[in-house]
C-alpha cells in the first residue's frame, strides 16, 4: 500500500541511543565514584533491574565502558569493574602526554579573544570548585576549560581522542585530587596554562601539560599495583 503520509512531514527518529547513553553515563558515574569498586561483577540482568531498563542498553553500556577501560570482560564473558594498575596509568598518561600536548600547542596559538575570555571565566569557576573540593564538578569544568583551547586547533579528530583519554583517566584524576594540597597545585597549573594561552604561546602551553602529566604519574604510580601482581 502506498504511504498516505505527505512528503513534507518531518519525522524525528526515535532516539533509542539516548537510553543507552543514560545507562552508560550512570554506570560510568558509579564506577568513577567508587560505588562500584574494582573487581565488582557486572551482571546484565541485575544491572537492568536496578536501573529500570532492559538488558540491551546495559549490554551496550558495558561494551562502551570496556572500550574506555573501565570494564573488563573475562574469557567466560563475565564483566567486572577493571582494576586500577600502574601499567594502565602509565599507558593512558603517556598517550595524553603526546596528544594533549599537541592539542595545547596548536590550540593556544590559534585562540581568539572570545576563547580567552571564556577560559578566564572558567578559571574563576575552577578556583571556587577547588576551594569546595568538589571533584566531579571540578573535573567537568576542567575539561570545558581545556576544550576551549584544544578546539581552537580546528583538529576535530585530535580533540575527540584527547577527550576520550581525559575521561578514561577519570578514576586516576580522582586520586590525583585526593588532597587539598593537590587541588591547590592543580589550580596553579591551570593559571600557568591560562597565562600561556593568553600569550598565544603554544610551546609554553604544551610544557604545562607535559609537566602536569609527569607529576600525576609520579604521584600515583608508586601506590598502584602492577598487573603482574
Amino acid at each position: 500500500m502506498k504511504s498516505q503520509i505527505a512528503a513534507g512531514v518531518q519525522f524525528e527518529p526515535i532516539a533509542r541511543e539516548s537510553v543507552e547513553q543514560r545507562v552508560t553515563q550512570a554506570l560510568r558515574e558509579l564506577i568513577v565514584s567508587g560505588q562500584l569498586e574494582e573487581g565488582t561483577p557486572l551482571v546484565q540482568r541485575d544491572l537492568a533491574q536496578r536501573l529500570g531498563v532492559s538488558q540491551t542498553p546495559v549490554r551496550v553500556g558495558l561494551s562502551e565502558l570496556e572500550r574506555d577501560g573501565l570494564v573488563e570482560v573475562g574469557e567466560t564473558g563475565r564483566s567486572i569493574v577493571s582494576r586500577l594498575t600502574r601499567e594502565d596509568l602509565e599507558e593512558i598518561y603517556a598517550a595524553r602526554y603526546g596528544l594533549e600536548g599537541l592539542a595545547a600547542r596548536v590550540g593556544a596559538a590559534a585562540l581568539d579573544d572570545d576563547g580567552i575570555k571564556r577560559m578566564q571565566k572558567l578559571m574563576g569557576e575552577l578556583e571556587k570548585l577547588a576551594k569546595r573540593r568538589d571533584v566531579d564538578a571540578y573535573l567537568r569544568a576542567r575539561w570545558d576549560f581545556h576544550a576551549i583551547c584544544y578546539e581552537a586547533s580546528g583538529r576535530a579528530r585530535l580533540v575527540a581522542e584527547v577527550e576520550r583519554l581525559f575521561w578514561r583517566a577519570e578514576r586516576y584524576n580522582h586520586l590525583v585530587l585526593s588532597t587539598a594540597a593537590r587541588f591547590q597545585r592543580s589550580v596553579r597549573y591551570y593559571h600557568s596554562f591560562l597565562d600561556a594561552c593568553e600569550a598565544r604561546d603554544g610551546d609554553a602551553a604544551e610544557r604545562v601539560i607535559h609537566e602536569s602529566v609527569r607529576v600525576a604519574v609520579d604521584d600515583l604510580a608508586p601506590s598502584l599495583p602492577s598487573e603482574a601482581e
